[in-house]
């Protein structure tokens, strides 16, 4: 007597809740869309800084905001960077890393964003957009100034808190 073979089930495998970005439109529409706030357009599925080609300034009878200009309306951040004990002479550079970064960070992905920088106490909060974007920020810091940087992510890395502290320099 043979034994039936057995049937391969994926129940064993962990099961990860896939939550959209709510901002994100839930169809694509047939034509090109432009935001009202950026100027990204909406074509193909993807948002893109550079007009495609044969595209026409559209008329709309109501504006239309990208995912990055609607969450920077409703101050829905994704990412936080926390800049603890940051000097006042060193305050230009670190503004300077950070803007270019996100810099680089649009001209791959315009929905990149830093939303808004606040300082209170010497200490910075930087809100982004995206909790992608609050990661690279931190490590171009990391990066240029040394430093720690402590990366907190929350339930189904949905959001992001990076934390970075200056090297503590002890003067001989």
């Amino acid at each position: 007597m043979k034994a039936a073979p057995k049937r391969y089930t994926t129940s064993y495998k962990k099961k990860i809740d896939v939550a959209r970005d709510t901002f994100l439109p839930r169809r694509s529409p047939k034509e090109i869309i432009q935001c009202s706030g950026c100027g990204a357009f909406y074509h193909r599925r993807h948002w893109t800084l550079a007009a495609p080609a044969g595209f026409i300034t559209p008329v709309h009878a109501h504006p239309v905001y990208c995912p990055a200009c609607k969450k920077t309306k409703e101050r829905r951040a994704s990412g936080e960077l926390h800049l603890t004990g940051v000097q006042t002479g060193d305050r230009g550079e670190h503004f300077r890393i950070l803007r270019n970064e996100e810099q680089r960070a649009r001209e791959k992905n315009p929905l990149e964003r830093i939303m808004r920088m606040e300082v209170a106490k010497g200490d910075w909060k930087v809100e982004t957009t995206t909790e992608k974007l609050a990661q690279r920020l931190g490590r171009a810091l990391c990066k240029a100034r040394g430093g720690r940087v402590a990366y907190k992510w929350s339930h189904n890395n949905k959001f992001l808190r990076v934390i970075w502290e200056p090297e503590i320099k002890i003067p001989f």
